[in-house]
């Protein structure tokens, strides 16, 4: 039964008398105790004779120091049970010896590269507690050894979510996360590792992120030089479709014409005709016989042929790069005989009106 106030006070009562009649302090003192104790007794409505008995029957006899001596060797005692001192019911600590006895079997495969047998020692230890991240955090490691990194990845996020300041579940995460090509992912995680350790962070912890981090600027370059070089070709290529359109359907593919650009030392008529004539050209184009005439020699397979044959020639090469480089003009080149003679055997009858229409 717990004590009630009078009698603490008779406890106390009697506990100050005790140090008066053993003078263990000064007579001045001594009265300023007496007082004290006149006090306590007005106060809780008991005199000094009555204190003897409610010790005995309340304490059995012990006084207050006693009762605190005998008090302190008892949590003294508990203090030095480990069982109470780590507060973990005795079913629990062998629940929690058998899964680090579990753990170490698996390290020891870890060791020895046996990573099957180690797989299969930190799941038992996971199945027995499954609340110790450290277990999942070496089967991730077990996993990434065994190349299986998505089994890893998912082992060292599980390590995460039950102790989010493990900095080992992050470092597990970010090692799977790089070797699958996924340097952003691994960055992360290593910044992390360094957050959670802080000062404590080791040489291979640093080396980590700072090889992530390289892995993430060499990433981003490639991706805007690739992003680069795909823009021009495209955009030459969408201009190339709107100048072919903007010129004219009927408008025959000279490049094809004319062989694009020939072979050893034939010139390139596309691009010969293509600047340099200013309204000749374009007058020349624009004439509708003569597109006609084209369009028709580009779709005889017979004509075309000819159109190869004639390149070949070595006065009509010498006459083009003439052309191409200056030194004849548009009206002395289409009065060239050869040039007539080539145009009427290429165009027909087209070529011979726009001749005669010429002169």
């Amino acid at each position: 039964m717990v004590p009630t106030s009078k009698e603490i006070a008779a406890l106390t009562v009697d506990f100050l008398s005790t140090v008066i009649d053993k003078q263990e302090v000064s007579n001045d003192n001594c009265d300023s105790l007496n007082v004290a104790i006149d006090c306590i007794t007005d106060v809780f409505d008991f005199d000094r004779d009555s204190i003897k008995s409610v010790i005995g029957e309340k304490f059995n006899g012990n006084g207050l120091k006693q009762i605190l001596t005998k008090t302190i060797e008892e949590y003294a005692n508990e203090d030095n049970n480990e069982d109470v001192k780590v507060n973990i019911p005795k079913d629990d600590a062998e629940i929690k010896a058998k899964a680090e006895a579990l753990k170490l079997e698996g390290n020891k495969a870890i060791a020895e590269k046996k990573f099957e047998l180690a797989i299969e020692k930190y799941t038992e230890a996971i199945k027995v507690l499954p609340t110790n991240a450290v277990y999942y955090a070496n089967r991730a490691a077990a996993y990434t050894n065994l190349q299986k990194y998505d089994e890893a990845v998912e082992d060292a996020t599980a390590a995460i979510k039950i102790d989010p300041n493990y900095s080992k579940g992050y470092s597990r995460l970010a090692y799977a996360k790089y070797v699958q090509d996924k340097p952003e992912e691994a960055l992360e995680a290593y910044k992390k590792v360094l957050e959670i350790e802080g000062d404590n962070a080791t040489e291979v912890m640093k080396r980590g992120y700072e090889t992530a981090k390289k892995k993430v600027e060499e990433t981003l370059n490639q991706k805007s030089n690739t992003e680069n070089s795909d823009v021009s070709p495209v955009t030459k290529a969408t201009q190339d479709d709107q100048t072919t359109s903007s010129t004219s359907t009927a408008t025959p593919d000279f490049s094809s014409m004319f062989g694009n650009g020939g072979s050893g030392n034939t010139p390139d008529f596309a691009s010969m005709l293509g600047g340099g004539l200013g309204g000749g050209l374009g007058a020349l184009l624009n004439n509708p016989q003569v597109m006609q005439a084209a369009q028709s020699m580009m779709q005889d397979p017979n004509a075309m042929q000819k159109m190869q044959s004639m390149m070949q020639n070595p006065a009509i090469q010498q006459m083009a790069q003439n052309f191409a480089s200056g030194n004849t003009s548009l009206n002395d080149l289409m009065n060239n005989p050869d040039i007539q003679n080539m145009a009427s055997n290429l165009f027909g009858g087209a070529a011979s009106g726009n001749s005669s229409n010429k002169k």
